[in-house]
C-alpha cells in the first residue's frame, strides 16, 4: 500500500513495518527517501499528521487553524480507505 501525504510526504508498507518516506531531489531527479519506521498504520498516520503541521507555511493563527482542518480531513481519509482496503482484502 502506497499512501501519498501531500507532495512531499508518502506512507508506505512492507511485509515488516510501515515507513515515513520524504521526497528528496538527487541529481536533479525526485526520489523517495525513508526517515522513520513504525510497527503500525496509526503510528505512522500520525507522524505523517505531525510532520504537515510543523512543516506548514502558516503564518498567522487563522492559516495554523485552517491548515490543521486540512491536516485532519486529510488523516480521516488515510483511515477511510485503510479499512476500506482491509475489508475488501477480507472479502477476497
Amino acid at each position: 500500500m502506497l499512501i501519498p501525504w501531500g507532495d512531499e510526504i508518502r506512507i508506505r508498507d512492507t511485509a515488516e513495518c510501515w515507513q515515513l518516506e520524504m521526497a528528496v531531489k538527487r541529481k536533479g531527479e525526485r526520489e523517495w527517501k525513508v526517515f522513520k519506521y513504525f510497527k503500525s498504520l496509526s503510528d505512522a498516520v500520525g507522524e505523517a499528521c505531525g510532520c504537515a503541521i510543523r512543516l506548514h507555511p502558516a503564518t498567522g493563527l487563522k492559516d495554523a487553524i485552517e491548515a490543521v482542518d486540512q491536516i485532519a480531513a486529510n488523516y480521516a481519509r488515510v483511515f477511510d480507505e485503510a479499512l476500506d482496503d482491509v475489508e475488501s482484502r477480507r472479502a477476497a
